[in-house]
């Protein structure tokens, strides 16, 4: 079963969409405040060269998937 984490930070209008849609749905997501934790953003730019969010993580036991775009992000989430 995969597990999500949702790279965000609080004042960003389009990561309080996925907000809203993960609490919608009452998902199990880990969220990751860049702002809050150095070691988030960091993480966030060593896998995907940059550190605009929201970008989610999903991961699997055989892979790291990174999904950004909130349109995108909520449109999964409500595939769940």
């Amino acid at each position: 079963m995969p597990t999500y984490s949702l790279y965000f930070y609080p004042s960003c209008y389009y990561c309080r969409l996925v907000l809203q849609a993960i609490d919608a749905k009452g998902l199990d997501v880990e969220l990751r405040d860049i702002h809050q934790d150095p070691k988030w953003r960091e993480e966030l730019a060593a896998a995907r060269g940059r550190t605009t969010v929201p970008v989610l993580r999903i991961d699997t036991d055989e892979q790291s998937q990174w999904m950004p775009e909130s349109r995108d992000i909520v449109k999964f989430l409500a595939s769940l």
